[in-house]
């Protein structure tokens, strides 16, 4: 499926076949992505990853993984809601805080194009399926909670949120899009589907592997709703479509000095801040987490 993608790092075999496989795979997600939307790739380059070249100008991507921590963190009892509202926020920051810290806007072929961040959750075992919200949180310094109003009906709000502890670990300040410097950050981009299930189900639909084997999918996602719903499908019926970009996000941030055009990703889900709440615009479907099942003949 990847035939024509160029290994400018030299080391993309070695590392797609030991200990890099995870952010390899990000890697190359985000390649078959921009090809699907029709960018030119500039690969004369190592970093950033990708110089895409399109009708409504340049820009870089750099790609970015949150790997698995030597020590798993107890999440049982009294630590359970502390390691979803701010250890898993703090690995998304150290990720994203490192790749600031490169300062890749200074390199003069990138300066005064748009520069954006693509992130993919590797920490725990199906994290990216779960994790999608710490992200928007971390980067917006806005939590949002669903609660049922007076009416009895489920309404979204919104909460500001400072810093995040965990441990004996410095504490880390919520708004990665307030930080000195991230105003050169156009946006980052996440897909929870961006992973080796996608790979699976886009190969069996471009006519790859037996066609006795059936695939079946469900997860949660969104309808014209704020409230996530339940989807299932069957990848192997006549049917079933899907792209490449289905399931990305596009977090745009409100601050940045070269804004990444929404029209850059047609297909995805858009979202930024305003007033201390929220505002996406999302596709009529787009995943935001689901489990592939692979069933084989007997």
């Amino acid at each position: 499926m990847m035939h024509y993608f160029e290994d400018v790092d030299g080391n993309f075999i070695q590392q797609f076949q030991s200990d890099g496989f995870d952010a390899r795979i990000w890697e190359l997600y985000l390649y078959a992505l921009l090809n699907e939307l029709g960018y030119g790739l500039d690969r004369a380059h190592a970093a950033p990853d990708f110089h895409c070249q399109g009708l409504l100008g340049d820009f870089f991507i750099e790609a970015t993984t949150i790997n698995p921590s030597g020590v798993v963190p107890d999440v049982d009892g009294s630590n359970r809601q502390a390691y979803f509202e701010h250890y898993v926020a703090m690995k998304y920051g150290s990720a994203l805080f490192s790749k600031l810290r490169r300062r890749y806007w200074e390199r003069p072929r990138v300066a005064r194009h748009p520069f954006v961040l693509a992130i993919q959750d590797f920490h725990a075992p199906h994290a990216m399926a779960w994790s999608n919200s710490a992200l928007v949180e971390y980067l917006y310094a806005i939590r949002q909670v669903e609660r049922v109003n007076a009416e009895g009906n489920s309404e979204v709000m919104s909460e500001q949120v400072t810093e995040y502890r965990w441990g004996d670990k410095p504490p880390i300040p919520a708004g990665f899009f307030l930080l000195p410097d991230s105003e050169n950050i156009s946006a980052v981009l996440a897909n929870p589907s961006g992973t080796l299930p996608k790979f699976n189900r886009m190969g069996f639909l471009a006519g790859f592997g037996d066609r006795d084997i059936k695939m079946v999918r469900g997860g949660y996602c969104y309808k014209g709703s704020l409230i996530p719903e339940t989807f299932s499908a069957e990848i192997h019926a006549p049917e079933y479509t899907e792209t490449w970009c289905e399931g990305l996000s596009v977090y745009h941030n409100p601050h940045a000095r070269a804004p990444l055009p929404p029209e850059s990703f047609p297909c995805a889900a858009h979202h930024t801040s305003r007033s201390g709440r929220i505002l996406s615009r999302q596709p009529a479907f787009h995943p935001i987490g689901s489990t592939t099942h692979i069933i084989v003949p007997t």
